[in-house]
């Protein structure tokens, strides 16, 4: 699986991935008055592709002056949702789906506006089960606007078969055949939209498709075990609000990543430029005060070299201590360019794994202590202990909260608890973004060179300052 968050040129994007499409695209959004986006979606329908748009029934989408009844014009489907803001809890998600495997979510809005707002996007590839279950919602999402009103189940006697099959294949190692299998238990679970069983079905499809047959056939067989039709009538409010969790909970995860790897980064950079610099720089400072305090004392009452000298002091009292204190932090593993992305990659899986803000209540005190743990160790570029806190992770340790809630009341406050989360962390990666070091970091291109250079310009300082101190005393 491959998450990734983009808090900048999302429009550019979203084009990619659209751009990417080889057969087919949803889209539920709110709003959608991005011209070039549609033309977008109108040369993939000449290419050939399935393309799906939902809009909510409102003025902002009819005052765009986008012909969106082109998209029908050339074989795509295209559906008003609600009666302006009718489906609107339906409508929030503002997502997309290409190819089944790769989806896009979050809080930007696909408007011209949008461009300048602080908002962010969510792009997920590879995770089979929350495609399928955002594939659900797009179904129901249709089937309101087209005035179809219904639940849809799994046929469990025919997905009982098929997995049956799909064992027998596995035991005699047929891949062709398993894969057939595997195929047709996919439409059969993407055609059922509210079934509790759904979740075991897609844990065999992912467990297939990754090659982990001996796991599947386990699952398999206690799903054959304890067999039983399932017919259990969800509210389409409450699925949309634990699907938008879901959703919020993995952006929060990918963003709180993204503002992690900036702040190492960040953290990285002045680590060395304490190393490399800090002993000269101290020099430095300690002789402008000097400098200053002999000025000073030619003439007592001027105010102004009053003010030049302790600025000075301070100047070096704050440097001394943040130097200081950068010393006495532990030295980060020293990592090779592969290893270092193979960490980063480990880093941001484990992290979706155990966000606390993912979680349910009764385990946030220990997702909360293993979070501290993996950012500690990831920040010390430990590979070792980021790759061991991974594959406890991945043994199931957490549940997700839009899995398990099922009171409207509860929901609807954990979804706002969420998106204000999101919104500080949007912020707080804005903030970051633009701090002036956070530029300085990005324009250099070799940072040994800039070391380098940096290190003999203070050289020269401090050989002038020097000069000027001995001429003083």
């Amino acid at each position: 699986m491959k998450t990734q968050a983009f808090f900048e040129k999302i429009h550019t994007q979203i084009e990619f991935q659209l751009k990417r499409s080889q057969v087919s695209i949803k889209i539920a959004v709110a709003w959608f008055t991005g011209g070039k986006l549609f033309d977008i979606l109108l040369q993939k329908l000449d290419e050939g592709v399935k393309v799906e748009l939902l809009l909510a029934n409102n003025d902002i989408n009819f005052n765009s002056n986008i012909k969106f009844t082109e998209i029908k014009r050339r074989g795509g489907e295209f559906y008003w949702v609600g009666d302006n803001f009718a489906y609107a809890p339906l409508m929030h998600n503002k997502f997309c789906i290409i190819d089944n495997k790769i989806l896009i979510f979050g809080s930007y809005n696909w408007t011209k506006k949008a461009k300048s707002n602080h908002e962010s996007i969510t792009i997920i590839e590879g995770d089979d089960n929350l495609i399928l279950d955002f594939n659900q919602e797009f179904d129901k999402i249709k089937q309101k606007a087209k005035g179809i009103i219904k639940e849809i189940f799994i046929d469990w006697a025919k997905v009982i078969l098929r997995l049956g099959a799909i064992r027998n294949a596995i035991k005699i190692e047929d891949n062709d055949d398993i894969k057939y299998q595997v195929s047709k238990l996919k439409l059969l679970a993407h055609n059922s939209i509210n079934d509790k069983g759904l979740d075991t079905i897609t844990q065999v499809i992912s467990l297939c498709d990754s090659k982990n047959y001996r796991e599947a056939l386990y699952k398999i067989q206690a799903i054959i075990a304890n067999y039983k039709k399932v017919t259990i009538f969800h509210d389409p409010y409450i699925s949309a609000l634990k699907l938008e969790i879901r959703g919020l909970e993995f952006q929060i995860a990918t963003l709180e990543s993204e503002k992690t790897d900036i702040e190492k980064l960040i953290s990285g950079f002045n680590d060395r430029y304490n190393r490399d610099l800090g002993k000269i720089i101290k020099k430095i400072l300690l002789l402008k005060g000097f400098l200053a305090k002999k000025e000073l004392d030619k003439d007592k009452e001027n105010v102004e070299k009053q003010n030049s000298y302790q600025e000075a002091q301070k100047e070096y009292k704050d440097f001394s201590y943040s130097y200081n204190k950068a010393l006495e932090k532990p030295k980060r593993y020293s990592l090779g360019y592969h290893k270092q992305i193979e960490l980063k990659k480990m880093f941001r899986k484990a992290s979706l794994l155990c966000h606390p803000d993912k979680v349910t209540e009764a385990q946030k005190v220990m997702a909360e202590k293993i979070f501290y743990n993996l950012r500690e160790a990831y920040e010390k570029n430990d590979f070792k202990k980021v790759s061991e806190i991974l594959k406890d992770l991945e043994k199931g340790i957490f549940t997700s909260q839009g899995e398990t809630i099922d009171e409207l009341k509860k929901l609807k406050s954990v979804l706002h608890i969420l998106i204000i989360k999101r919104e500080e962390i949007e912020k707080n990666l804005n903030s970051l973004k633009e701090s002036r070091v956070y530029h300085k970091i990005n324009k250099i291109t070799d940072f040994d060179y800039y070391f380098s250079t940096t290190k003999s310009k203070f050289e020269t300082i401090l050989v002038d300052l020097k000069l000027k101190s001995e001429n003083e005393r």
